[in-house]
């Protein structure tokens, strides 16, 4: 068989026309694409939305249970910080800001009121033991003794004051209808950080002045009752007048009775009482009229 083969003219009209170039390699380099992310498409969107779905459907079907550690440790999710403002905000009786809807809302915690209880339970017993020390004169006869079940007695006296008394508020305001729609555990909460001011108070009763320890009490009561008052104000504003003067005269005087407990208690000798009856009159004017001058004249 014959060969054939095949030649080019590139001399021939046809072919003359014809523009040849040169490409150099770094320029195609430079235009060398690579795709690392692919556009997303309608499919991709509808698969992860019905994922996040099935996710928040298999959370709410996982819900801790009432009996489990688990129920329990979101009351605990608070940070450091929230629980330093929320302290602050509990010795300031602010007007214009409600302390629950500023700082308690919308995650109550039992973090803050659970230690805040703790730690004055025992400066209270420590203090209350340190000013008998300094008040007992040195004696042959009688010697002194640290008194432990003094820590016991202020841990009942604390939480129960803790528990019980928001829990007859709470109930109460239930019963009235709760215009404010407070929760138990925002009450349970707001009454645990409002002890936070005695503690500082707590520890200079040490001091064993009784008219400095009678005048500690009554600005710890007001400036923290005040903060109390103006919480649950909203709750009783629209309700009876008369019922909410006294729901708000008791929440105060609750509030230093528990202070004043301390005192006469842990701190004071039973002579001192005669000599601060002055103070005490002048404690329970304090009480009486602040409900009324925040009903009258701080919200209307």
């Amino acid at each position: 068989m014959e060969s054939k083969s095949a030649f080019v003219d590139v001399e021939s009209p046809e072919l003359s026309e014809l523009q040849f170039q040169d490409i150099s390699q770094e320029h195609s380099e430079n235009e060398t694409h690579t795709f690392s992310e692919f556009p997303p498409s309608a499919a991709d969107e509808d698969d992860e939305s019905g994922d996040k779905q099935k996710l928040l459907e298999e959370d709410k079907s996982k819900s801790p249970s009432f009996w489990s550690f688990e129920y329990y440790q979101t009351f605990f999710d608070v940070e450091t910080g929230q629980v330093l403002q929320r302290i602050l905000g509990s010795m300031l009786p602010i007007p214009q800001r409600n302390f629950l809807e500023y700082r308690i809302r919308p995650n109550p915690d039992l973090y803050g009121p659970f230690w805040i209880c703790a730690t004055l339970v025992f400066t209270t017993a420590i203090a209350g033991n340190l000013a008998n020390y300094f008040s007992t004169p040195p004696t042959d006869i009688y010697k002194w003794k640290y008194e432990f079940h003094k820590v016991s007695y202020a841990a009942t006296a604390i939480y129960a004051y803790w528990w019980l008394v928001p829990t007859t508020v709470w109930l109460f305001l239930r019963w009235r209808g709760n215009l404010a729609s407070y929760t138990y555990l925002e009450t349970i909460c707001v009454y645990g950080y409002s002890l936070a001011i005695y503690i500082p108070i707590s520890i200079l009763w040490v001091i064993n002045i009784s008219v400095l320890q009678w005048i500690l009490v009554i600005i710890g009561t007001l400036m923290s009752g005040s903060v109390l008052v103006l919480t649950f104000w909203p709750a009783v504003k629209n309700d009876d007048k008369k019922i909410g003067v006294i729901l708000l005269l008791v929440i105060v005087l609750l509030h230093g009775a528990l202070a004043t407990g301390f005192v006469v208690g842990f701190q004071l000798q039973i002579n001192n009482l005669l000599f601060c009856k002055p103070i005490l009159n002048i404690f329970m004017i304090s009480a009486v009229f602040l409900p009324l001058h925040t009903n009258h004249n701080i919200y209307k």
